[in-house]
């Protein structure tokens, strides 16, 4: 919580992305709330048209005895995520050119390939630029990374996503900076001077400007005030644990950073931004970093914090809006990732408001906790990203409170919670894991349909403007249905969820 109590405790391929969307019935007139299905409608027709054609593509190889093309081309039959999201990293190499002096055979389907990629990815990328016209950024913004997916050197798409082009790279503009500047990324080290690179493989470490050895120097920083300091793209993070765990920290917070921002676009820009971006301009790189303390273990937490936060001994981690920095620690029997995006999710959308006060002081406390609890389902395995895994334990328990247990509390009421009387109540442990299965619902229920309206509840509830923030449109007004209906949609959710669960 924010400065609160935190609790922790190809045929069918196709078939299954068709079943993704709800059957489109396109009318004379469509009405503007059917639009998100319509383009949906489209997308699933450019994919069934793309997989048909690699399918069409593979089946030539084997009739050629091209067998590992046809296993390669069957690779890139990659189903759009639309209930669970996933990503996979994008390639920091430039695709280099097809040679010439290959097999022909290996030739003929490796540049097929690559057409029909490039083709499916400018349909994509058009299809993106009408989504965003007609009101939905984060839809477009998916549209935009499978783009990239299938064409990784699509130059709007990566401006659009981040990066810039520096020789056969993409980078980040902070990378490209650190480069220019003389510094080389060191997986272990982080960014250093290239002339420092060697003396710290040979484990000599630059402490104030002296070298000494890592073990002094581990010696030296144990000491929070002289701590490692790890800067990345968007994060400083300061810490006494090791260098080594302040770059680790610093790969799965930028990871989570990535995905976050793409997850929540129009949140961090308003329509106006979004289309100037799509039209070219590349992000700005972010002037202050955002700020992360990570101890060297759970006593020397609470000793620091507890001045600030009495009852800092409940939590695993927290976010204080004092100082705008995120605290946790070392915990040698557990990595604590969930508790580094929860906290993470809070730093994130109250920093880029430029927000004072607190939020959902007075109504709509829950998805203030619901959001952050959902952010928590983020994983990172080999270069895969994924979020909103429907048998995440916090998801689960709230399908087995509302089915088991007859626990709910209707969105209606729910709604009207504020902020103390949400975290004392007696029931807090149970509203804290109804918020996040509603949070996942408003995420990924029927492909997405209420991402948009949740997106906009939360732009309100964080806005700057206290007369905005205080009086957020409820969710049944920004997504047109009544809150009873929305909790029936809810439980029939769940009821299919829990179905379906292994």
């Amino acid at each position: 919580m924010v400065g609160q109590i935190q609790i922790r405790g190809t045929a069918i391929l196709v078939a299954c992305f068709i079943a993704l969307f709800t059957t489109v019935r396109v009318e004379a007139q469509p009405r503007p709330r059917d639009l998100l299905t319509i383009h949906q409608d489209n997308h699933r027709q450019l994919y069934r048209k793309f997989a048909e054609k690699l399918e069409e593509l593979a089946t030539t190889c084997e009739g050629r005895g091209l067998d590992e093309g046809a296993k390669a081309v069957r690779e890139r039959i990659i189903v759009p995520e639309m209930e669970s999201h996933k990503l996979k990293a994008l390639p920091t190499e430039v695709i280099p050119e097809i040679p010439n002096n290959l097999a022909e055979g290996e030739r003929f389907w490796r540049v097929q390939l690559r057409t029909l990629e490039k083709d499916y990815a400018r349909e994509l990328y058009m299809l993106s630029r009408r989504a965003l016209n007609d009101g939905y950024p984060t839809y477009a913004f998916s549209l935009i990374r499978e783009t990239a997916t299938h064409d990784p050197d699509h130059p709007n798409a990566r401006k659009i996503l981040g990066y810039v082009r520096q020789g056969n790279e993409w980078v980040t503009p902070f990378a490209a900076n650190q480069i220019k500047q003389g510094n080389v990324w060191h997986e272990q080290f982080g960014w250093l001077p290239k002339g420092h690179l060697q003396r710290y493989a040979d484990g000599e470490r630059n402490f104030k400007g002296k070298w000494v050895s890592a073990a002094k120097e581990r010696e030296l920083r144990r000491n929070f005030a002289d701590a490692w300091e790890v800067r990345t793209d968007h994060y400083l993070i300061r810490t006494n644990v090791s260098l080594e765990r302040g770059v680790e920290l610093g790969r799965a917070m930028e990871d989570f950073h990535e995905f976050f921002y793409e997850t929540f676009a129009s949140f961090f820009n308003s329509r106006e931004n979004m289309l100037k971006m799509f039209d070219g301009t590349a992000r700005a790189v972010n002037a202050k970093p955002y700020l992360v303390h990570y101890y060297r273990d759970r006593s020397e937490y609470i000793d620091t914090l507890k001045k600030n936060f009495p009852k800092i001994e409940i939590t695993n981690g927290i976010y204080m809006t004092i100082g705008r920095t995120a605290h946790f620690y070392e915990d040698p029997d557990n990595n604590n990732e969930a508790t580094l995006f929860h906290e993470g999710t809070h730093q994130l959308f109250f920093e880029n408001q430029n927000l004072k006060g607190h939020v959902g002081e007075l109504a709509h406390f829950w998805i203030i906790e619901g959001i952050a609890c959902y952010m928590e389902s983020f994983q990172r395995t080999d270069g895969i990203f994924r979020l909103g895994d429907p048998n995440y334990i916090r998801f689960a328990g709230a399908r087995t409170n509302l089915l088991q247990k007859n626990y709910y509390v209707p969105l209606r009421e729910f709604s009207q919670i504020g902020m103390h009387e949400f975290q004392h109540s007696p029931d807090v442990a149970k509203n804290y894991t109804q918020a996040s299965g509603l949070a996942r619902f408003f995420m990924e229920y029927d492909g997405g349909r209420y991402r948009e309206s949740l997106i906009t509840h939360l732009t309100q509830l964080y806005s700057p403007n206290a007369k905005v923030r205080d009086h957020a449109a409820g969710l049944d007004k920004l997504t047109g249905v009544e809150f009873e209906d929305l909790d029936r949609q809810y439980a029939d959710d769940a009821r299919s969820l829990e179905k379906n669960a292994p």
